[in-house]
């Protein structure tokens, strides 16, 4: 890193895009062997520089700020200080408005992105108590989802099928059983079309159908919950593998 930073110095303009990547890249592998503290620094000093180039041109490096804003904001939520939390929350904020900016010019290539910044948002906002602001997030990414699903549903329908659950998830947080049990019926469907090229759909589908028996049990349709909870004995998940990953957050809502 010390030699870019030499040749920036010098020559800002041809080599402070290689110090940003770099920056970036060395903010990615800190993260990746738990020095979350200095992965934390080091990408924000990234962002600062990638912040810079994209105000100058912004076709040639807005991309690559939104995916540094993204890397950050991840960071930024694994500290437990509330500043940080709601930093994340802002750094995510501002990927999303990059993201739909480019999406609205090139939504072929960045409407994936904004996909996922999207689902970002409402993860940061969830973890600050946000979660009014989290379901509207992740019901925008759900719409977007459903568009790219329906284009190539190889590509996206597990990425949709995921949201769906979130979304449920919140909805539920929120009361709203009725249509959380809506939810997870759709996500139900997409997880079982992929489960015989996609064995690790087995897990998500059981996260899935556990909380739709609890919401079947909430409306007073025990028989349903029942019926939902043989299908999950009879159908365990294979091997010795682990409860899929769902944001933490999440397992605090009533599945």
């Amino acid at each position: 890193m010390e030699i870019w930073r030499r040749l920036a110095a010098d020559n800002p303009a041809a080599h402070e895009p290689d110090l940003a990547s770099g920056l970036t890249n060395l903010g990615i592998w800190l993260s990746v062997v738990g020095r979350h503290t200095e992965a934390l620094s080091t990408t924000e000093q990234a962002v600062e520089i990638w912040r810079r180039l994209a105000a100058d041109n912004p076709a040639a490096h807005e991309p690559d700020l939104a995916r540094s804003l993204a890397n950050l904001a991840n960071l930024g939520s694994r500290l437990s200080a509330v500043r940080q939390h709601t930093e994340a929350v802002t750094a995510t904020e501002q990927a999303v408005t990059i993201y739909r900016r480019l999406a609205a010019h090139n939504p072929a290539a960045y409407e994936p992105d904004l996909a996922t910044a999207l689902s970002n948002l409402c993860n940061r906002l969830s973890e600050v108590g946000r979660h009014t602001e989290a379901l509207s997030a992740e019901q925008e990414a759900v719409g977007i989802r459903r568009r790219l699903a329906a284009d190539n549903p190889a590509a996206h329908e597990s990425n949709l099928a995921h949201s769906l659950f979130v979304v449920a998830v919140l909805l539920a947080m929120g009361n709203d059983l009725s249509r959380a049990l809506h939810a997870t019926g759709e996500a139900v469907e997409l997880y079982r079309n992929h489960i015989s090229v996609m064995p690790s759909a087995l897990q998500q589908l059981h996260a899935v159908l556990s909380l739709q028996a609890q919401l079947l049990d909430d409306l007073g349709r025990q028989n349903d919950a029942q019926a939902v909870r043989r299908w999950l004995y009879w159908r365990p998940r294979t091997g010795r593998q682990p409860r899929p990953h769902w944001p933490g957050w999440l397992w605090q809502g009533p599945v």
